[in-house]
């Protein structure tokens, strides 16, 4: 499957698509299950703005804006020292982007092939000051990590669950 598959699937989850969220629910504990279905109550406005433009999605909401960058492995660590640094060099242009208008990207990183709660969300470390309900969600997400030669890596494993992330914007 290729990225867009996993564009669609998040986009769909938060904007509250039954039949994607229905989907999803069948491999979550009971727990879990019953805090991905408040999206329905609360979805987002959700754009797809892929290719060279920036982040994948943009997910909008009366209370919340993200700015979402897509990536999916089976591997359980995205390094952006891959593909001759661009991956790096797209992070940190989006990263000063979105600071010029008080947001953050967040990295929505879906695990393949594993069981249950497969998505997991980051951002990137940042000296800016943000504010409101902005601020809480920024400083909930785990950071990425830095390699001993300054390269972002994401290790899934360190990220934030989906069901813990959809729990913490519908409070």
């Amino acid at each position: 499957m290729n990225g867009s598959i996993y564009e669609r699937e998040l986009m769909n989850i938060l904007s509250g698509t039954k039949n994607t969220v229905e989907r999803i629910a069948k491999n979550l504990d009971p727990v879990s299950r019953d805090t991905i279905y408040t999206i329905f109550d609360k979805p987002f406005y959700v754009a797809r703005a892929a290719g060279s433009f920036g982040a994948d999605l943009v997910a909008l909401r009366d209370d919340y804006s993200l700015v979402i960058e897509v990536k999916s492995s089976s591997r359980d660590h995205l390094a952006f020292s891959e593909a001759s640094g661009t991956k790096q060099d797209q992070a940190l242009k989006l990263h000063n982007r979105c600071i010029l208008s008080g947001l953050f990207i967040t990295y929505a990183y879906r695990l393949k092939n594993y069981k249950g709660d497969f998505w997991r969300f980051f951002s990137i470390e940042s000296n800016y000051s943000y504010k409101g309900k902005m601020r809480g969600l920024y400083e909930l997400l785990p950071k990425q990590e830095v390699t001993k030669t300054g390269n972002y890596i994401l290790r899934w494993e360190n990220g934030l669950p989906l069901t813990t992330l959809i729990n913490y914007l519908n409070l």
